[in-house]
């Protein structure tokens, strides 16, 4: 564990600033509690003062901080974690430098965030979904082998709620048939596989730091990539297809000219983009929330390690299975229904938002379920039972860092509650 990281971690526990308990309503388990204090909102602060609120050397700090925390050649921050799977996505279909053409074929993951299917299916990419593992939340490899078709020509792998794909697995899919891979770690800020941060396998990856995730900027993510030519084209892309802000500029007049033929740099457009562009106050926050990450995570795995101790115990619920050269930096704490408790999810989740802990579906459940499925053509939910499983028997409740030990102690307590309240009467009438 790095000593630094540890030791601000710690600093900030002693000196945090309490929120209100009404900031999180009847809850007192909520999904997040927030990592940030004084040293974000004093950072925040001082951009505002001096003036200094959009993009610019903050932004780049980071983005360097950030690269060699995972390890990468460079890293590129955007305004948040859904436009760095859609710089991811087009960055595919770049017209400068094209590595899929229109209709091509994305493999995506049934149960994920849907930001990983619009991106694609937005650049003009066909996705096609992929079942799941229950037992590990991701993707289901013997599945992605029977969904192969000619067309198919990326895998966009996610790391779902912190625990790594067996990525020895996914490189040997891809490069069995010749397939491009992205990642998208918005979940898994700290996972690793074979010790390499995740976000390392494939072309790139996309991280988010919103509110409640790993580290947070409030909104706000990050592409990371691994080559110079990427790094350009991932700039261009977030920033209307402008070429300002390049590490390798463009040559022309800094000035403007009398020769109207001459484009000034200043304005030199040289394809096309959007505009996704972080601020100065959220790489602030950055800065300042980097300097605590391996603290945060560390206390995370120590949390979930305790739950993880009483799922092991019980016979109605399981939690997810981490590969064996993999490293799980818990997003938050899952649970799949087993045993006795199958077909109670409904009364279950009742119970527990009644007695003070929030809870959520894993993500969309099985996203051909979702209305919006219809817009990649049809798709039979019942064709992926994994997520289905997950889809009808899966939830999860929130890992904070900055939860005390006696919080998922009463949680242990209340779990055990809810089961008995809800799943043994139920199994008495039975036998009666």
């Amino acid at each position: 564990m790095n000593p630094d990281s540890q030791k601000a971690f710690e600093a900030w526990m002693d000196d945090h600033l309490e929120p209100a308990a009404s900031e999180f309503g009847r809850y007192w388990y909520p999904l997040t509690v927030p990592t940030f204090g004084r040293d974000e909102i004093a950072a925040a602060m001082d951009c505002l003062v001096n003036y200094r609120t959009s993009m610019g050397a903050l932004t780049r700090e980071f983005e360097t901080q950030f690269a060699r925390y995972i390890g990468c050649h460079d890293a590129v921050m955007v305004n948040s974690g859904s436009s760095a799977d859609l710089l991811l996505a087009y960055n595919l279909v770049n017209p400068l430098n094209p590595r899929l053409e229109a209709g091509d074929e994305v493999l995506v993951p049934a149960v994920t965030w849907p930001t990983q299917i619009w991106s694609p299916l937005m650049a003009g990419l066909k996705v096609t979904l992929v079942d799941v593992d229950p037992e590990t939340l991701n993707v289901d490899f013997d599945d992605m082998r029977r969904r192969l078709t000619p067309k198919t020509k990326c895998v966009f792998a996610v790391h779902l709620m912190g625990n790594p794909i067996d990525m020895k697995l996914m490189k040997q899919f891809c490069e069995e048939h010749g397939l491009l891979l992205i990642e998208d770690c918005c979940e898994s800020l700290g996972s690793k596989y074979d010790g390499n941060h995740v976000g390392n396998f494939g072309l790139g990856g996309s991280f988010s730091f919103f509110f409640s995730h790993h580290m947070t900027t409030m909104e706000g993510g990050m592409v990371t990539c691994h080559n110079e030519e990427d790094a350009d084209a991932l700039r261009v892309l977030r920033a209307h297809g402008w070429s300002r802000g390049l590490q390798t500029p463009t040559t022309g007049s800094q000035s403007g000219s009398a020769n109207p033929s001459v484009v000034d740099d200043r304005y030199r457009f040289i394809n096309w983009g959007f505009n996704l562009r972080p601020t100065e106050l959220q790489a602030a926050f950055g800065l300042e929330q980097l300097k605590k990450l391996d603290g945060m995570n560390d206390r995370r795995r120590e949390l979930a390690a305790r739950f993880e101790s009483y799922a092991e115990s019980q016979s109605w619920f399981g939690s997810f299975e981490t590969p064996v050269a993999g490293e799980a930096s818990p997003f938050a704490l899952p649970l799949l229904l087993k045993g006795d408790a199958v077909g109670s999810r409904t009364e279950l989740l009742a119970h527990l938002e009644e007695a003070g802990v929030e809870t959520r579906p894993v993500v969309t459940g099985n996203f051909a379920r979702q209305p919006a499925a219809s817009l990649l053509g049809p798709v039979d939910p019942t064709d992926y039972p994994g997520a289905e499983w997950v889809h009808e028997q899966g939830f999860y409740l929130g890992l904070s860092p900055m939860m005390d030990d006696l919080k998922i102690e009463r949680l242990i307590r209340t779990l055990d509650e809810a089961y008995a309240a809800v799943v043994r009467p139920t199994q008495v009438r039975k036998v009666a």
